[in-house]
């Protein structure tokens, strides 16, 4: 009987720690440019600093990788309203791209419109190596951290840390987040109506178990945070707070442990010999 009880706590024990679900903290745009003083500040930016920060040290043995965005613009980017004569911050303009996702300018009448984006006009912000675009220095960044830089197209905005507003080309935000076993993210920073609601979209599309930490972001337009978080929450993504972390992930972990049983007893046949010798020594 003791035999066979420290056989099934091993194989439980062994199973369940194979399969546990693996977590990265994505921390979007905590940036000299989006903080106090920056060229595009959000408003109380800065108090995400100490929560992020302490999700770090809080939930350290939970957190398998971090990752950080950068938001990266060449001093001539589209989204800057300054590149639009007669147009001033925060007007939003119409866009239009052909079927290689070349922007298309009234210069070119042989043009042939294949997609039309949105985009909101900023300050010029987070300029290709300068001071504005650095990761704040307050940020808790570790080695083994990686750093994702977007919006270097000139020609097309990049709100989500994995892809630009058009869907034309992706970061390597998701090859890393693969590489490395990632099943679930936390996402954080700013701003949380742009691009924390994009890459939290993104990374729920992609199949990621994806948590927005609603008080570890801050929004341009406070106006924006009521339907920005129902529309998270109809796709799928849980909208929860940094103290509630824990509980979360753990039940998560849980689901997918049970979520791999249920598909992997169809279709291993090392699986089913596996249960087979289970079963034998648990009855």
């Amino acid at each position: 009987m003791f035999l066979k009880a420290v056989v099934v706590f091993f194989c439980v024990f062994g199973f369940v720690r194979s399969y546990e679900a693996k977590t990265a903290l994505i921390v979007v745009d905590v940036q000299n440019c989006f903080l106090y003083g920056g060229t595009l500040a959000v408003g109380h930016g800065n108090e995400v600093i100490a929560v992020i920060n302490n999700i770090r040290s809080h939930y350290d043995k939970l957190i398998a990788l971090t990752v950080f965005t950068q938001d990266w613009h060449c001093w001539n980017h589209v989204s800057f309203a300054s590149q639009h004569s007669g147009k001033k911050d925060y007007d939003v303009i119409n866009l239009t791209y052909n079927d290689k996702g070349e922007l298309c300018t009234s210069n070119d009448p042989r043009c042939v419109v294949k997609y039309n984006i949105s985009q909101t006009l900023w300050p010029d912000h987070c300029v290709i190596n300068t001071t504005d675009a650095k990761i704040s220095a307050n940020m808790s960044i570790q080695q083994g951290d990686v750093i994702v830089q977007k919006g270097y197209h000139c020609q097309v905005d990049s709100y989500s840390g994995f892809y630009d507003n058009g869907g034309f080309s992706h970061t390597e935000m998701n090859d890393v987040l693969k590489k490395n076993g990632i099943t679930q993210v936390l996402v954080t920073g700013l701003a949380l109506d742009f691009c924390v609601y994009y890459t939290s979209k993104d990374a729920k599309k992609l199949g990621y178990d994806t948590f927005f930490i609603l008080d570890a972001t801050r929004p341009v337009f406070e106006s924006n945070v009521k339907n920005v978080t129902a529309d998270l929450l109809s796709k799928g993504v849980h909208v929860i707070n940094s103290t509630d972390i824990g509980d979360y992930i753990r039940a998560s972990a849980t689901r997918d442990i049970g979520d791999y049983i249920r598909a992997s007893a169809t279709r291993a046949s090392s699986f089913t010999a596996l249960v087979t010798v289970f079963v034998y020594f648990c009855i």
